[in-house]
């Protein structure tokens, strides 16, 4: 009898399994572009099962990409990436899009962006696939997919102009990239994805412009912006400024003295630094050099034998601190951003090892409070980012791609987590900040 009623029991629980749905990986999202999220979720597991959901992908030059991440089922048998921890892999913790911002390639530093990628999503439980998905993750860079138009501008300036296609006249934003001196390509055609006319200003290197960031005339910049005005389909009372890094002086600047809709300013610098030749500025405006901060030689071969002694990843950040010590020439370095009159979003990473950016962006929110600033200003200061986060090898690219993987170089700081946060987070909120202040539902 007891045989009997085990058999029988045994028997129920196999007649529940078979009539149990069978497992279900749904993968839905708005939109296939990069940086909109995706929904995935996972239906008709047992109870409290622990599955591992993996994600692989090639990207537009041919280099393998991989990602995976252990989940544990919930009572219902359910598992949905926007509440579900993972518990190991890739990534930990509560992040819906942490599958595709933690992938890792073992035969390049950053992923390729020039065109999408199919992304294969495998669920497995016991080490069996039991289900798969394949996605499309569009580029920015697709421009004929997306109604962007592409012009390059190769005279008075140097520049890339995208323009998505609308039967109205449209915001513009100039963007001013840092000191690896690349057009912004990925950057540029993100924000054009969402409906802006984007003018990426090239100021150094090639095409007949000075070999470094010296001496750069904030004419130029103004040269730009007249020309974009003059565009037909672009709303000349709607343009606004960006710059990263370097280029955040120059975009800061270039708002002091002449008007514009607003200024985003990421991984900021509140001073000016030197020019890329002994005794030179960065910037000039009327034929007159700005002051200009600098660490001295001594400083930094005092750091980098300090680093070396160590055994640390080298990385320009102690220099550009070690410069503070001169009080005097800081101050007079300082750029006057309560001279701007339009809004100012700064963006920064707390562990950025590039430059002291937060610290930075700090000083300046305390000169416009201190100067009564009359318009609207915001510090987005992100905890374990660095210098350069969101997807790409260029800075602050596009959010739910992985960050470049600097190991091999010098250093910019921030985890691999506290990255794709400050990617994802500070791009929905940066679109927040524009559409607001040029006026846009």
């Amino acid at each position: 009898m007891h045989k009997l009623s085990i058999s029988l029991f045994l028997f129920l629980i196999q007649l529940l399994q078979t009539a149990r749905d069978p497992v279900q990986l749904i993968v839905n999202g708005e939109s296939d572009l990069y940086h909109k999220p995706l929904t995935i979720k996972v239906e008709n597991l047992p109870p409290l099962t622990k599955v591992q959901i993996s994600v692989s992908t090639t990207d537009a030059s041919g280099n393998a990409w991989n990602s995976y991440a252990n989940f544990i089922s919930d009572r219902n048998g359910g598992i949905d990436l926007k509440e579900t921890p993972s518990v190991g892999g890739s990534y930990l913790g509560i992040d819906p899009m942490g599958l595709f911002s933690s992938l890792k390639s073992d035969s390049y530093h950053q992923i390729a962006t020039a065109k999408g990628f199919d992304a294969k999503i495998t669920l497995r439980v016991n080490n069996k696939i039991v289900a798969e998905e394949t996605v499309y993750r569009r580029s920015t860079r697709e421009l004929d997919a997306l109604n962007i138009t592409f012009l390059e501008k190769r005279d008075s300036i140097v520049a890339n102009f995208y323009l998505p296609k609308s039967d109205e006249k449209v915001p513009a934003i100039i963007f001013i990239g840092g000191s690896g001196g690349n057009f912004r390509s990925e950057r540029a055609s993100l924000f054009a994805s969402e409906g802006f006319a984007v003018l990426d200003l090239k100021y150094f290197r090639g095409f007949d412009l000075p070999d470094g960031i010296i001496e750069i005339p904030l004419e130029y910049v103004h040269k730009a912006h007249e020309w974009l005005k003059q565009q037909p389909n672009v709303d000349a009372s709607q343009i606004g400024i960006t710059g990263r890094s370097r280029g955040s002086e120059l975009a800061m600047l270039y708002a002091t003295k002449y008007q514009v809709q607003y200024v985003i300013s990421e991984v900021p610098s509140n001073v000016v630094w030197f020019g890329w030749e002994d005794g030179k500025s960065s910037w000039t405006f009327q034929n007159q050099p700005y002051a200009y901060a600098e660490y001295t030689d001594e400083d930094s071969e005092r750091i980098e034998l300090d680093m070396r002694a160590k055994g640390i990843q080298y990385h320009d950040g102690p220099k550009f601190l070690s410069a503070f010590k001169n009080e005097p020439l800081m101050k007079r370095a300082e750029i006057p951003v309560e001279e701007i009159k339009c809004p100012i979003l700064f963006i920064s990473g707390k562990d950025d090892k590039t430059w002291p950016s937060t610290m930075m962006a700090n000083r300046m929110v305390d000169r416009l409070i201190r100067n009564d600033f009359s318009y609207e200003f915001m510090h987005l200061a992100y905890e374990d980012a660095g210098h350069n986060f969101a997807g790409g090898g260029q800075g602050c690219g596009i959010p739910y791609l992985p960050a470049e993987d600097y190991s091999n170089s010098t250093a910019r700081g921030g985890t691999d987590r506290g990255n794709a946060i400050a990617a994802s987070d500070s791009w929905e909120k940066i679109l927040t900040f524009i559409r607001k202040h040029s006026f846009i539902n």
